[in-house]
């Protein structure tokens, strides 16, 4: 009797088991795509921050590994994945919201940020934000500015807020009290950037972000982008040979006073460039991801920004993970810049000086 109840209930389950696997699974419902083709071009350079043809130029370099194999499950085009990316720069607005715009899940607008940021930094970011070659026009652009002499660049910082992280909370916390990321960034006289760092917190200073950088330790080796030219940065940095500085030499002589006024006006550029890039990517008034995804988000910005605008060929530093992003629990430190002073810096500024003696 026993044998007959067991065999019963065997029976019983492989019925069960025998329905479900024949059971259709509930078909996925699938929201219209929004088709942005035919709206007019202010409208497209609106929403995606590039015009259609430097978008189609975008897809034709990274668009191969967004690719699927498959298109089943109305998998997204690498174009489409692009789109949804850079709307999201373009606004910063929440995932869902975007989904809502483009007939998407959450989820997907997640993948399609996360995967296009990872392709522009692979194939487009290092090929794009470099030292121009024709750095002669870019010494006269900067001489036309304030007649600061051989100036190839304007060094500065900006503090990049983000939500609060789950490691390492307090390293991230600012002088303003707010958790952000310290991006470092050198730029020309056309706002485009040359050089990008965004791998420290906000609560690190300025001058330690420069002197753990690729750019730092590639100057300090004595590679230039060209003979006698020279970077300016305000005074939170040291002053070296190739970085000139607002150190106070002669308070009371005119020409000491003649350079302030100068440095003041060319060091303008990179805020302007800092400002340009937050206008063109809104996304970056505030980062609601990880550090590390946000780390890499703001260099992919930098490269869009680069990216919307007609570029030389480009001369690039030879060094080695120079886009690593690193964490570092790091403390606001206010560094003496007199102290670091070494004697090539000293002789450069006074030649600077020297020129506006008259």
């Amino acid at each position: 009797m026993d044998f007959i109840l067991e065999s019963s209930s065997e029976n019983e389950e492989d019925e069960q088991n025998r329905v479900q696997r024949v059971r259709r699974r509930r078909p996925r419902t699938f929201r219209p795509r929004i088709n942005f083709n035919f709206i007019t071009i202010f409208e497209f350079n609106q929403r995606f921050r590039l015009t259609s043809l430097k978008l189609e130029e975008l897809v034709n370099i990274i668009g191969a590994p967004l690719q699927h194999e498959t298109g089943r499950n109305h998998a997204l085009s690498s174009r489409q994945q692009i789109q949804v990316a850079l709307h999201w720069f373009g606004t910063g607005c929440q995932y869902h919201a975007i989904g809502d715009m483009h007939g998407l899940s959450k989820a997907t607008v997640h993948r399609c940020i996360k995967n296009v940021t990872s392709a522009i930094n692979r194939r487009l970011t290092r090929n794009i934000i470099r030292w121009p070659r024709n750095l002669f026009s870019v010494i006269r652009k900067f001489h036309q500015i304030a007649e600061l002499p051989m100036v190839i660049g304007v060094v500065d910082g900006i503090l990049i807020n983000i939500d609060a992280p789950t490691v390492d909370e307090e390293g991230f916390v600012d002088r303003y009290g707010d958790h952000s990321i310290n991006v470092m960034g050198v730029c020309g006289p056309d706002y485009n950037f040359y050089y990008i760092n965004s791998n420290w917190p906000g609560s690190v200073h300025d001058g330690r972000v420069l002197r753990n950088s690729g750019l730092y330790r590639s100057m300090e080796a004595g590679w230039r982008p060209i003979a006698n030219g020279y970077i300016i940065g305000d005074s939170a940095y040291p002053l070296k040979n190739w970085l000139i500085t607002p150190v106070v030499v002669y308070p009371n002589d005119n020409a000491q006073n003649a350079f302030l006024i100068r440095h003041r006006q060319t060091r303008r550029v990179i805020e302007q460039a800092f400002g340009i890039l937050k206008e063109k990517c809104p996304c970056l008034n505030r980062l609601r991801v990880k550090p590390f995804f946000a780390a890499n988000i703001i260099r992919c910005c930098a490269a869009i920004c680069n990216f919307s605008r007609d570029l030389d060929e480009d001369l690039p530093i030879n060094e080695a993970n120079l886009y690593a992003a690193h964490r570092e629990n790091g403390e606001n430190v206010n560094y003496d810049n007199n102290d670091d002073v070494d004697v090539g810096g000293r002789q450069r500024l006074q030649e600077i000086i020297n020129h506006f003696r008259h």
